[in-house]
């Protein structure tokens, strides 16, 4: 198992103590060793890597003894080594590569535009995120609003985290994303055959009928930001993607009949998404359709059973990590989902 993503953390490891002074001039330590010893060199960082899955192992058991995460996990797991587990990633797992989140990515916009900070905070505080994209395109206008949508997630920024396991452990499946991005484009071509199609939102319709004949597919719900046409992002758009007759909401309908989906990167509080779920639930009753589950951050202040209560409305059930430990918790995670006896 290649484990190449991580040797800009070794190099991290390498240089944390500082660069080494010769003669005025200043070389980083992982520099020399890999110049001179370049055979330790790769040792090392071998070393390195089994202590660091060793290090992930042991933060993942940790976290699957505490509330009832360990036969949440184990379900999890059962159905990952059936082959029935799709992986649904949202905004967080994109993060840590540089690109905002949807809160950053409209406080941004917000300071270049007319848009008061009064005005955009009422509306984030409700959940009322396409909203708040549609109030603040309104200001812009729609060239400039799409100039600087491009301009943000079109940006070329190196895969770093928790994304770069996703080729390993999901090497055989489709991946569904709301993100704007090209970020599981460049990470799954970087590591692996890549995806056989990329397939944005107005053309889900397909997305069962191609995905039935084989191959790996990414389905971008949302679209990509340069696609304005297939784009799902402000308020008007969404209306249209996830009415009755809407393509999301008829590709929902469908989906949620296949596989568990697992979310991560997701808040998975108001949004459109889970709105949709609950509805086919409501619909078809939880019991005919397959279980999903999430990884989830544990904030403080939150009433964690409550919090189960509604997002089993959606037949969707939650795996916690702790607040502020997003990247590791969900690298290990992933590698425990990966490894026999995890």
């Amino acid at each position: 198992m290649t484990m190449e993503f991580w040797r800009p953390k070794y190099h991290e490891y390498l240089n944390s103590e500082g660069d080494v002074a010769i003669i005025g001039s200043t070389f980083q330590r992982s520099r020399i060793l890999k110049e001179l010893e370049p055979e330790t060199y790769q040792l090392s960082f071998e070393d390195w890597v089994e202590e660091r899955k060793a290090s992930l192992r042991e933060l993942a058991g940790q976290m699957l003894t505490v509330h009832d995460n360990a036969n949440r996990f184990e379900a999890l797991k059962r159905a990952y080594e059936s082959r029935n587990v799709v992986p649904f990633l949202g905004a967080g797992i994109s993060i840590p590569s540089g690109y905002p989140g949807w809160t950053k990515f409209l406080w941004d916009l917000q300071a270049e535009s007319h848009v008061t900070e009064d005005e955009l905070e009422l509306l984030l505080n409700s959940g009322d995120y396409e909203g708040a994209a549609q109030l603040i395109y309104n200001d812009l206008g729609s060239a400039l609003f799409n100039k600087q949508l491009q301009e943000c997630f079109d940006r070329s920024c190196t895969a770093t985290g928790a994304i770069n396991l996703l080729p390993l452990v999901f090497s055989d499946c489709n991946v569904v994303t709301t993100n704007f991005d090209k970020l599981l484009e460049s990470a799954f071509s970087g590591q692996s055959q890549g995806f056989d199609q990329v397939v944005l939102g107005t053309n889900l319709e397909e997305a069962l009928r191609i995905s039935s004949t084989g191959g790996r597919y990414l389905l971008k719900l949302h679209g990509s930001c340069e696609s304005i046409a297939s784009r799902v992002l402000l308020h008007g758009e969404y209306e249209q993607a996830y009415s009755d007759s809407g393509v999301v909401k008829r590709f929902f309908s469908r989906f949620l009949f296949g596989k568990s989906l697992l979310f991560f990167g997701c808040s998975l509080l108001t949004d459109r998404t889970l709105r949709t779920m609950e509805e086919v639930v409501a619909a078809e009753g939880a019991h005919t359709l397959p279980q999903h589950y999430a990884f989830l951050e544990l904030k403080d202040g939150i009433d964690r059973v409550e919090r189960k209560k509604d997002l089993a409305k959606a037949n969707i059930f939650p795996i916690w990590y702790p607040e502020g430990e997003h990247d590791e918790s969900i690298e290990a995670l992933l590698l425990a989902l990966m490894e026999d006896g995890a």
